[in-house]
C-alpha cells in the first residue's frame, strides 16, 4: 500500500505558518497590553490573562500525563514570570527527573500540550462549529452550500466564546524550548529502531499496517492546525487594529526590536 504524502506536507506546511503566526500574535498581543497599561509588569499581566484558557490546558496537559506515565510531579503554576533573557514564562509544572524516566516519558510530557491542544481544537470544530458540513460545502465548490455552512457556524451559540477558546488554546498549545528538551535522545532512538527494523526485514510489512492509521492522524493534525491558522488570522487583523487605533488616540506606539516608530509619537520598546 502506498502512502500518501498530501497529509504529511498539508500538517508540515500548517505547522510552520502557525509557528509564524503565533510568534507575531504573542509579540503583538503583548505589545497591545503594554501599549494600553503603559506599566510593564501590568501588560504581562493581562497578556497573560488573554491566554489563561490556553495556559492552563498546555500546563495540565503536562501534568496528566506526567501522572499517567507514574512520574512525580512538584509545583503547578500559571502565574507569569519574566525570565532572564526577557521573554516571558506563563506557567510550568514541576516533575522529578528521575534515573529511570527516560527520553520516552519525558518527550510524551513535553508533548501532551500539543496533543491535548489538537484534540481539543477537534472536538470545538467538529461538536461545536460542526465543520464537517463546511468542509463538504468547500469541496463542493458551491457558493450557496458555502454561504448556508458559514451561516450555520457564525449562528453557533456562544460563538464568540468559543473562537476565544480555540484562540487561546492554538496559542499556547506549541512545546515550549524546555519540553522539547529530551526530543532529541528521542529521536535518534526512534531512526535506531527504525534502522534495525529495516535491516531485519519488518519494517516493510509494519508500514503496510501503520499506512492507513498515519494518513488519518496527519490529516486530523492538518485540519486542526489550519484552524488554528484561520482563527489566528482573525485575531490578528482584530489585534493589528486594536494597536492601530490606540495608537493614534495616545500618540504612542510600540517598538518591537529594531523597528522605528513614525516621527510625532513616543516610542514604548518591546
Amino acid at each position: 500500500m502506498s502512502f500518501d504524502l498530501m497529509p504529511v506536507i498539508w500538517t508540515a506546511v500548517s505547522v510552520l505558518v502557525l509557528l509564524l503566526l503565533q510568534r507575531w500574535i504573542h509579540t503583538h498581543l503583548h505589545g497591545l497590553s503594554l501599549l494600553i497599561t503603559g506599566r510593564p509588569q501590568l501588560a504581562v499581566v493581562i497578556y497573560a490573562i488573554v491566554l489563561l484558557p490556553g495556559v492552563f490546558l498546555h500546563e495540565l496537559s503536562h501534568w496528566l500525563t506526567a501522572t499517567l506515565l507514574g512520574v512525580r510531579t512538584g509545583r503547578f503554576s500559571i502565574i507569569p514570570q519574566r525570565q532572564p533573557d526577557g521573554s516571558i514564562q506563563l506557567g510550568y509544572v514541576e516533575y522529578y527527573r528521575g534515573a529511570t524516566l527516560g527520553a520516552f516519558r519525558e518527550s510524551l510530557i513535553g508533548g501532551a500540550p500539543l496533543i491535548m491542544g489538537t484534540a481539543v481544537i477537534l472536538l470545538i470544530g467538529f461538536r461545536i462549529f460542526g465543520i464537517t458540513e463546511l468542509a463538504v460545502a468547500i469541496q463542493s465548490g458551491q457558493v450557496d452550500a458555502l454561504t448556508l455552512a458559514l451561516g450555520d457556524v457564525f449562528r453557533t451559540p456562544d460563538f464568540l466564546v468559543w473562537l476565544y477558546l480555540l484562540f487561546a488554546v492554538s496559542n499556547a498549545m506549541m512545546p515550549s524550548r524546555s519540553d522539547r528538551r529530551a526530543w532529541p535522545a528521542f529521536f535518534v532512538t526512534m531512526l535506531i529502531l527504525i534502522g534495525l527494523l529495516y535491516v531485519l526485514g519488518i519494517l516493510n510489512v509494519l508500514m503496510n499496517d501503520l499506512v492507513g492509521p498515519l494518513t488519518t492522524v496527519f490529516g486530523y493534525l492538518g485540519l486542526a492546525f489550519s484552524m488554528a491558522i484561520g482563527v489566528d488570522l482573525v485575531f490578528m487583523g482584530f489585534i493589528a487594529l486594536l494597536e492601530e487605533i490606540i495608537s493614534r488616540i495616545k500618540g504612542v506606539r510600540v517598538v518591537y526590536g529594531s523597528a522605528e516608530a513614525p516621527p510625532g509619537t513616543d516610542n514604548l520598546t518591546m
